[in-house]
């Protein structure tokens, strides 16, 4: 009876384990990241940008910025969605102008693996998601 209580016990503890290994966890991005906002054209002198970092190389999945002219200013929200292959995925929202009662709404799905992607371009701003400056 012993014996049969212990196999038991030894099954049950086997089939948690197997279990709590198996299941999903929530993944974090994997690469560090700037956005970056220019106002006027892409690499322009004139720009905002934050990161998805600590000094500490902690990795955080959402960031926020508000950047531009009075007038032209734009809030750009970012939040990391998941890993896929080889790069992080991230959706971008951008609300432009943010100082306008009807502001334009526009978000975008991107894939990024430290190699600079144009998110968001128009004759305004140019927005983009890169590896952070060495």
């Amino acid at each position: 009876m012993k014996n049969a209580f212990l196999s038991v016990a030894a099954v049950s503890l086997a089939c948690f384990h197997l279990g709590a290994a198996n299941a999903p966890t929530k993944a974090s991005p994997r690469f560090k990241a700037r956005v970056v906002c220019f106002n006027g054209k892409l690499d322009s002198g004139s720009s905002c940008a934050g990161t998805n970092f600590q000094p500490d190389g902690a990795l955080h999945a959402k960031g926020k910025m508000t950047c531009g002219f009075p007038g032209r200013v734009s809030e750009v929200e970012w939040s990391f969605v998941e890993r896929r292959g080889t790069n992080d995925v991230y959706r971008f929202t951008r609300r432009f102008s943010s100082e306008a009662a009807a502001a334009r709404v526009t978000s975008k799905t991107v894939e990024f693996n430290e190699s600079r992607v144009v998110v968001f371009e128009d004759e305004v701003q140019a927005v983009v998601i890169e590896a952070p400056k060495k």
